[in-house]
């Protein structure tokens, strides 16, 4: 991925949820350069370090990866979100959901 791309998408989350490159620097355990040099895409960031950047962005992180995303990619996510769901009456009702979207968006 573009590392210039990934950094915008970074800042523009960290802007949407208020947080300060100090404050988002202590939540994942970086200094706040490192955060900079994220956001101008003059660092690559870690694999690894991505989901523990997308919980306390509060985005799934597919989010870093929207435009670049393969079908079997979404459909992954989709289950990943699916599994989040304990109740299997809300499963249920989430398939439901999803086949009146489909209908909708035809």
């Amino acid at each position: 991925m573009d590392p210039v791309l990934l950094g915008q998408r970074i800042r523009q989350a960290r802007e949407r949820i208020g947080l300060a490159q100090e404050e988002f620097a202590a939540r994942i355990s970086k200094d706040q350069r490192a955060i900079s040099e994220y956001e101008h895409g003059k660092r690559r960031i870690a694999v690894t370090d991505l989901p523990l950047i997308a919980q306390v962005l509060d985005v799934p992180i597919m989010y870093f990866f929207e435009d670049i995303a393969s079908p079997h990619d979404l459909d992954n996510e989709l289950l990943v979100q699916f599994h989040e769901i304990e109740n299997s009456k809300q499963q249920r009702a989430a398939i439901e959901l999803l086949r009146v979207f489909a209908q909708a968006v035809k």
